[in-house]
């Protein structure tokens, strides 16, 4: 479903095209929502689209899912096609090979992607190295992809709709896991609800302060 990794939606010059968007969505007109989608984006680049753009997206769409205007079918049409459209932007970019390494992933019951696509945008378009693994990655999975990998840091999402109880525990599980040489983020809306930075936990509210932690990340290496 459309959850952002965090609440970026400050008014800004693009609510036209949101509103544009969400009746394209809910027309179920594909090819014009899909046209409308990679004008807003090569009109505004990548960075400014996601941050601008998709995250004020996302949160208009859970809203009318939320306040029954979008049935579930909806507003899954729109997640899917923000992910095909994201993943071919990430497709499209050259991979620098430059430090830190990412290691890209959500825990197990943690569906929602877009969150991390988004995150995953704007740290290569940085120059970071980014390995996805998807969602739903067992934590001896994590730690032994961040091993394999040689990961410097390990970045997980959580959404609004994950268990604000079970984040900090599933965190500090991973924390535990994962070698100590390696950065563990925490991001997404998930995120805001850890009441503090747990010891060796790096917590990313929104997407700004995921370029702060990467910048962060490079003046301490």
């Amino acid at each position: 479903t459309a959850s952002a990794p965090g609440r970026d939606v400050e008014p800004g010059p693009g609510e036209d095209i949101i509103r544009q968007m969400i009746k394209l969505v809910k027309a179920n007109d594909v090819p014009a929502l899909r046209h409308a989608l990679n004008q807003s984006m090569m009109r505004l680049g990548l960075q400014s689209f996601v941050m601008d753009v998709v995250a004020r997206l996302n949160h208009a769409v859970g809203e009318a899912w939320m306040n029954g205007e979008f049935a579930v079918f909806e507003e899954h049409l729109y997640t899917e096609q923000m992910k095909s459209l994201l993943r071919q932007a990430i497709g499209s970019l050259p991979q620098s090979g430059r430090r830190p390494r990412i290691l890209l992933t959500t825990v197990p019951e943690e569906q929602h992607v877009l969150g991390l696509l988004m995150a995953e945008v704007l740290l290569v378009l940085d120059g970071a190295t980014c390995i996805s693994l998807g969602t739903q990655t067992p934590l001896f999975d994590i730690q032994m992809a961040a091993l394999a990998h040689r990961a410097d840091i390990v970045a997980v999402s959580f959404s609004a709709a994950f268990p604000a109880r079970q984040v900090a525990p599933l965190a500090g599980q991973l924390r535990e896991l994962v070698p100590a040489h390696v950065e563990l983020w925490v991001g997404g809306a998930g995120a805001q609800r850890v009441a503090a930075s747990p010891c060796g936990i790096v917590l990313l509210p929104n997407l700004h302060a995921a370029l702060d932690a990467l910048s962060d990340w490079r003046t301490r290496h």
